[in-house]
């Protein structure tokens, strides 16, 4: 039987389709400010870009959305914000529509009247799929709110803005991530939300060309989250917003950047994906990077370089030292390297590491990203409002995986030709039980109740509860975080203070702590009905969900 949030995204996929055929693939009369998080308050282009479409401080009449978030103070931020640059407190309205709240909030004719008048909207951050489940009735279909949020856009030429998760729920479908974005590499796509990797559900369907994506710049992996859901999903354009940068959308659809960071726009159309037990391999995606003033046909993905910027031609290039990145989750590190490290460098190829690491095992693998140039690819640089800006087009991305050898991983040797070897060496590579410091997996040795506690905790994602201090698990003990999970959700018991970490699980363990994990995820991947306020607590934080 499918969950009320399975049918609820089904229904809303077809809605989305069906609004696309009947308007065109972005047919607004109003704008689209997409932000990608960390908005400061001198970002003056993206609130000059918002207030003009509203009609400017004089006529603009704002209504913000804190659904998204578990507090209101981003929404108190940002109105407070708004009055800081000369609107009046009674022309900006923070709507009161909560998790708990929007089965009737959504309804109600005081916040459909507020609406109404208003001329803007601002959408929080927070966790995108708070913002489906209280605009979106269980069978699919809009609430009145969201009509008229929709509405205000399509037919009163009003602005709609939002920031991260804001921004996301803009897009006909959007990304969702359980643990870090690098897992999508190692899980892939998930059938439900809350499951380990990324989930793609529908959005509200306002800017239909590609996936909207947020944080680039600075949660782990979001490059690789976006190419392994392009290449595995129907939707093949991304759309990566750095933090404290926004995408404008006018009304005849065109994008232009503004802000202090970038726009990346990932091309799945010709990609390859090859998957197997040792990893992902993705190959030919194509990738553009946008700043401040640039601006794209969102449906034929042509640029239109900010004139303040110059060609960087063969020989004009500021480094001339080959760069590779050994982190390329660390902030600002995947720009660095399509900057410094290709466009702007005579190298025409550079690689950055992807790498996890299970302390106490001696084991790591991880992927590679190869960024490379082609005959069409052009590196464009200039300085922007004082800030060195860049305009990468038609840049090449490869994703393959890696041991911490810096080689291509192999199966262990004792696993070569073991009947269940694909499988085996799947939960080998992805870290779940990795090989031991020899190289070898043992599939004949015991797992001990450590090593249980650490694949069940990473497998699961889970947090730790309250749990007492154990005598015989010190802080320093490369597995106490999963311990501390195992142990205080009750799926291993610590008897006396203490775990006993290096003893064998018993069978009766293993399987009351399967159970235990499998009911943990199964609750929060297949709730029975929509989120309740209990529910929203017991979700990951709404940066880990963005």
């Amino acid at each position: 039987m499918k969950s009320v949030l399975q049918k609820r995204t089904l229904t809303l996929a077809f809605a989305v389709a069906a609004l696309t055929l009947v308007g065109g693939s972005q047919a607004a009369r109003g704008s689209l400010l997409i932000v990608g998080g960390g908005l400061r308050s001198d970002n003056m282009p993206v609130y000059d870009a918002f207030l003009k479409a509203a009609g400017g401080k004089e006529a603009a009449n704002v209504v913000i959305v804190p659904t998204a978030s578990s507090s209101l103070s981003s929404s108190r931020r940002f109105k407070a914000e708004l009055e800081a640059l000369g609107l009046p407190a009674a022309r900006v309205t923070v709507l009161d529509i909560t998790s708990e709240n929007a089965a009737d909030a959504t309804r109600a004719p005081d916040v459909l009247n507020t609406i109404n008048a208003a001329n803007a909207v601002w959408m929080v951050g927070g966790d995108q799929l708070r913002l489906q489940q209280a605009f979106v009735n269980a069978d699919g279909s809009e609430t009145p709110a969201l009509k008229a949020i929709r509405d205000l856009w399509a037919e009163r030429g009003g602005i709609i803005g939002g920031s991260s998760a804001g921004a996301s729920i803009q897009s006909a479908r959007m990304p969702s991530a359980f643990g870090l974005p690098v897992d999508s590499l190692d899980f892939g796509v998930a059938a439900q939300a809350d499951q380990r990797g990324v989930y793609v559900s529908p959005g509200f369907g306002l800017f239909t060309a590609g996936i909207v994506d947020q944080h680039f710049n600075t949660y782990s992996g979001r490059h690789a989250r976006m190419a392994a859901y392009l290449t595995a999903g129907p939707d093949k354009i991304g759309f990566g917003l750095d933090e404290n940068t926004a995408m404008l959308v006018a009304p005849d659809g065109m994008v232009e950047v503004l802000g202090s960071g970038g726009l990346s726009v990932m091309d799945a159309r010709e990609a390859t994906r090859q998957d197997g037990p040792l990893g992902i391999r993705l190959g030919n995606l194509r990738l553009h990077y946008l700043m401040s003033g640039d601006r794209l046909n969102p449906q034929t993905l042509a640029v239109t370089v900010n004139p303040k910027k110059s060609l960087i031609a063969p020989g004009d290039e500021y480094e001339t030292t080959p760069r590779t990145s050994t982190d390329l989750a660390g902030n600002d590190a995947f720009r660095t390297l399509l900057t410094y490290g290709l466009v702007d460098n005579t190298a025409t190829q550079t690689s950055g590491l992807y790498l996890r690491y299970r302390p106490g095992t001696g084991y790591g693998a991880g992927y590679r990203v190869t960024l490379s140039e082609g005959p069409d690819t052009q590196g464009h640089y200039g300085t922007v409002t004082g800030v060195d800006a860049y305009t990468v087009l038609n840049a090449r991305m490869d994703v393959a995986p890696v041991g911490l050898n810096g080689q291509e991983p192999v199966a262990p040797r004792d696993l070569r030709g073991h009947p269940r070897e694909t499988e085996l060496t799947a939960v080998a590579f992805r870290g779940l039980l990795p090989p031991l410091p020899s190289g070898l997996f043992a599939p004949q040795r015991s797992v001990t109740r450590a090593e249980l506690a650490a694949a069940l905790a990473f497998a699961s994602g889970a947090g730790e509860k309250t749990v007492p201090a154990l005598s015989d698990v010190p802080a320093t003990h490369p597995d106490a975080a999963a311990i501390r999970v195992a142990a205080s959700r009750g799926w291993l018991v610590a008897e006396g203070g203490r775990f006993d970490p290096d003893r064998p699980a018993t069978r009766q363990e293993t399987a009351l702590a399967l159970a235990g994990a499998y009911d943990f995820v199964q609750l929060r991947a297949l709730p029975a009905a929509p989120l309740t306020a209990t529910d929203a607590a017991a979700a990951t934080t709404d940066a880990a969900r963005q």
